[in-house]
């Protein structure tokens, strides 16, 4: 067990999660988030932390050689 005077990190440990995350911001989303805004390989290149849904579904964010 940790000591007293050890500090959690939660940001830390966030990192090291198997979830999606946004290419472009670095934000965390969900794996159904990825199947519906991603791209064909459920990689997410904008998220609400850095883009409007309206630019989200218009997919133009995307590079074309991955849509």
């Amino acid at each position: 067990m940790p000591g007293p005077d050890a500090k959690w990190t939660p940001m830390a440990s966030r990192q090291h999660t198997s979830s999606p995350r946004c290419v472009s911001c670095g934000s965390q989303v969900t794996r159904q988030f990825a199947r519906v805004f991603g791209d064909n390989r459920d990689v997410v290149h904008a998220c609400p932390e850095c883009s409007t849904y309206r630019e989200m579904k218009t997919s133009d964010f995307i590079p074309e050689e991955l849509r």
